[in-house]
């Protein structure tokens, strides 16, 4: 009986075709998802026990989806970088494989972060609104140069990031609990506090994990914390931020304003963030471009035939599965 995979992000089989056709000539059957949305544990659970492994995106992979596929599924392997939306320690437990892509969209995640951050800067989204209504308002911004950027989290991403924010004459600071010392240097960026990264910051940029300690990271006593002028841009995930308490500090003059890509739950059809002002919204899409979606394809392919061809894959998330040490959590 040959491999079969089932991959259910749509652009597995569009933009990312590069790691369909990898894994088509390695004579593996690959199934595209029944429907055209991220699916859900108990969705999963209904037909997963016919695959040998399991291509996501942002669908939730949780221990019922995982049992249903034992003993034949062998790997869950995200075409991106966070798996928040995988039960990894069932997967552990179950003895699957769960992989990721990472640095596939640092570069497309770091130039949307300034696309949000220069639309809420220079009033973008209101100017265009107000133009096409038929108006023509004064609306007045505010300059980049000189203004301090903050980063929540100095990954690969918030590095991109910072490297970008030298071109706009931002002063960077950043906060990380295990950071990389030598880049921050390379940089120019000074490494502070987290208390103080809040109250120095005119931009504040989350480019961390959501993990237990990161969840609701910033709530209502960090963002009193903020400048009344200050912005913050979300493009790391939902749950680092209390969204009712982002909603009151955008309605109350806690901060001037915000733009979201990521929500707690996706599509965001009750969050408090819908009806609050100031606040530009997007779908997820920060790393949503034809070369980051390729990257993340080809890796995710390449995991995938790595397990299923009884070798190590490039990426693994639960190392232990495969004998090795648990790898620490990182924010």
């Amino acid at each position: 009986m040959g491999h079969r995979v089932l991959a259910t992000p749509r652009s597995f089989f569009e933009e990312g075709r590069e790691g369909l056709e990898l894994l088509q000539a390695a004579r593996v059957e690959v199934v595209p998802s029944p429907v055209d949305r991220p699916l859900q544990d108990d969705e999963l659970a209904a037909f997963l026990g016919e695959f040998d492994g399991l291509v996501v995106g942002v669908d939730r992979v949780g221990p019922r989806a995982l049992a249903a596929g034992r003993p034949r599924l062998r790997v869950v392997a995200r075409n991106g970088v966070g798996t928040d939306t995988v039960d990894v320690q069932a997967a552990t437990e179950l003895g699957v494989v769960v992989t990721n892509a990472p640095s596939v969209n640092a570069d497309s995640v770091a130039d949307f972060t300034f696309a949000l951050l220069l639309a809420l800067a220079r009033r973008l989204v209101e100017a265009d609104r107000a133009v096409r209504a038929g108006d023509w308002p004064p609306l007045v911004g505010v300059e980049l140069r000189g203004k301090c950027l903050g980063l929540v989290g100095f990954g690969r991403i918030g590095q991109r990031v910072a490297e970008r924010a030298r071109g706009f004459g931002l002063r960077v600071v950043a906060y990380d609990p295990q950071p990389d010392r030598e880049v921050a240097h390379a940089l120019g960026v000074e490494l502070v506090p987290f208390h103080r990264l809040l109250e120095q910051a005119d931009f504040l940029s989350l480019h961390l994990p959501l993990l237990p300690e990161t969840r609701h990271l910033l709530g209502e006593a960090e963002l009193r914390r903020m400048k009344p002028t200050s912005y913050l841009v979300n493009t790391a995930r939902g749950g680092v931020v209390d969204e009712a308490a982002l909603a009151r500090a955008l309605r109350d003059g806690w901060i001037a304003g915000a733009a979201c890509d990521v929500f707690e739950e996706e599509p965001p059809r009750a969050s408090p963030l819908l009806g609050a002002p100031h606040l530009l919204l997007s779908p997820h899409m920060a790393s949503h471009t034809r070369e980051a979606i390729a990257r993340a394809s080809r890796v995710a392919a390449e995991n995938v035939l790595a397990v299923l061809q009884g070798q190590r894959p490039p990426n693994p998330v639960n190392p232990e599965v495969l004998g090795d040490p648990a790898p620490p959590h990182q924010a």
